[in-house]
């Protein structure tokens, strides 16, 4: 599943860690990071959630595919790990969506950004 920590901070739980930006998991280590009183504050206050559509706010969330091109976007620019990214890839067949995709792993591996160019 994926989870959007909107926070400056690694926030960790047991084995489980979530640094900022969106972090895929399973449900078992979401259960885990949410169990901690810490942590299912962040979760009320809305500084980590479960990724969903908007009109599934009782979905499970966790693919980047349920959401609109938009939000897509959005979650790749605040995605930092190569691995994720590439994931969520796997899955996506609209070409912007991809774009942002392969751009934000360039950011990642060589550091540029739009500022830039």
């Amino acid at each position: 599943m994926l989870v959007h920590n909107k926070g400056k901070y690694v926030r960790h739980r047991k084995n489980v860690a979530i640094i900022p930006g969106v972090n895929d998991i399973s449900e078992r280590d979401w259960d885990t990071f949410k169990s901690h009183p810490l942590n299912k504050t962040l979760v009320d206050k809305g500084e980590i959630v479960v990724v969903k559509n908007e009109e599934d706010q009782e979905g499970a969330g966790g693919k980047i595919t349920d959401l609109n091109a938009s939000q897509a976007i959005e979650l790749v620019q605040d995605t930092f790990s190569i691995q994720v990214l590439e994931a969520l890839k796997e899955d996506e067949d609209r070409k912007t969506v991809i774009d942002a995709i392969d751009k934000q792993i360039k950011v990642i591996r060589e550091g540029e950004s739009d500022n830039e160019e």
